[in-house]
């Protein structure tokens, strides 16, 4: 999994029948809408990622979503109940509700902003893009990051780190003056 890039792996977890779909929702040819997803992933993933560095209630709202997004799996390698058995359940069924709905809808809209800055497309249609994006760009980091943790979840005081470290963005620079030492404080209250 360490090879290919996060943008990758959401194009590949879209499949050719939801890239068509987004291209005609754009109005751009597949190739065109494959580079525009490719472009988007990274403003999703750091709008995630400056989301979960917020606070800790931001932080423990972007934890739980990625790990109610958790592909199923053994909770507990070997099950008492029989070998490799774990709870399962639909990974993204039914966002109409829950922590992976309320993350998706708060994200949105700085991702947009992020998505229209970078590739140029116009507001309206950056927020479309967005809201379908944020589902499989955290559906894939919650398969990394299970992956990564021997199958456990992530927790709120590591989220945000670890959304940066999968989606390799560059590290924030630490803000200057009363903005800095509020972020060292809030740093510090955390640990």
């Amino acid at each position: 999994m360490r090879g290919r890039s996060l943008a990758d792996e959401v194009l590949k977890r879209l499949g050719d029948e939801r890239l068509g779909k987004i291209a005609g929702a754009l109005g751009v040819d597949q190739a065109q809408a494959r580079k525009i997803v490719q472009d988007s992933v990274p403003p999703i993933a750091g709008a995630l990622a400056d989301d979960a560095v917020r606070n800790k209630t931001e932080a423990t709202r972007v934890a739980g979503a990625i790990n109610e997004a958790m592909p199923p799996g053994p909770a507990h390698g070997f099950a008492a109940g029989g070998a490799g058995r774990g709870r399962s359940r639909i990974p993204l069924a039914g966002i109409k509700g829950g922590i992976l709905a309320l993350v998706i809808r708060k994200v949105a809209g700085p991702a947009a902003r992020r998505i229209a800055k970078k590739t140029g497309l116009p507001a309206h249609v950056a927020i479309s893009l967005a809201e379908t994006l944020l589902p499989v760009v955290i559906a894939v980091l919650a398969k990394r990051l299970k992956a990564r943790n021997s199958g456990k979840g992530i927790g709120a005081v590591d989220v945000g780190g670890a959304i940066a470290t999968e989606a390799a963005l560059p590290p924030r620079a630490p803000r200057r003056g009363l903005a800095g030492l509020a972020d060292r404080i809030t740093a510090a209250l955390r640990r």
